[in-house]
């Protein structure tokens, strides 16, 4: 069975449980950081958007419910910096080094899957500590810039502009987080995955470490 095909009966599955449990809904957007290892040497955090649902069924009696949802969200991250060339390879590539300034989009379609629990602090104000995973699907995705090749023979430079699609991105890991809500309607979300990227521009796949914050409002019915 396919990624594309996992990603998407796992979303039925999930769809049908809320159809047999006592749930609540609730609609989130904001604003997200994503990058890929780290924020640090080329590859900086890139702000994107994020919107979606989520629905929440209480375990039993208990403070925990379990919580998940559908986003569509922006991800990928801003690469700038100068990526050298291994002398020792030069003779096999041509001979320069060069500069980058480039942004990946990667526009995902994701399911949070997660445990909650619920701290009241009083009447108006509830707490609630998430943890769990998340599995992810780029729908769509895109990578713009420009290279500018700094030749060591010489005082040349040669710049281009670079824009094209990237094939799919499959996206696994984990998810951790809180959200304050306020009069058990109006809410904030303060998450973060850590996870990996799957990347099928290759035919052999590679794995890349992500990181994605997520700044989240949201009303509850």
């Amino acid at each position: 069975m396919s990624v594309k095909k996992i990603f998407l009966f796992s979303l039925l599955i999930f769809l049908s449980i809320s159809t047999m449990c006592q749930t609540k809904y609730g609609v989130r957007a904001g604003m997200s950081l994503s990058t890929y290892y780290s924020a640090q040497g080329l590859y900086q955090f890139k702000p994107g958007i994020h919107i979606g649902g989520v629905a929440e069924i209480p375990i039993d009696s208990s403070n925990f419910s379990f919580l998940y949802g559908v986003y569509f969200a922006d991800k990928g991250t801003k690469i700038e910096g100068f990526m050298y060339v291994d002398p020792a390879l030069k003779s096999f590539i041509d001979n320069y080094n060069y500069y980058v300034n480039i942004n990946e989009y990667y526009y995902h379609l994701e399911i949070p899957l997660l445990f909650t629990y619920n701290i009241p602090i009083d009447e108006k104000l509830t707490i609630k500590p998430q943890l769990g995973a998340f599995i992810s699907y780029a729908l769509f995705s895109k990578l713009y810039g420009e290279s500018t090749y700094l030749f060591s023979d010489s005082n040349k430079e040669y710049s281009e502009y670079v824009s094209y699609l990237k094939d799919f991105i499959f996206s696994i890991g984990g998810n951790v987080g809180f959200t304050a809500y306020y009069k058990k309607k109006y809410s904030f979300t303060l998450s973060s995955d850590i996870g990996y990227l799957v990347d099928g521009s290759l035919n052999n796949f590679k794995n890349r470490p992500d990181i994605s914050m997520f700044f989240s409002l949201g009303y509850n019915f």
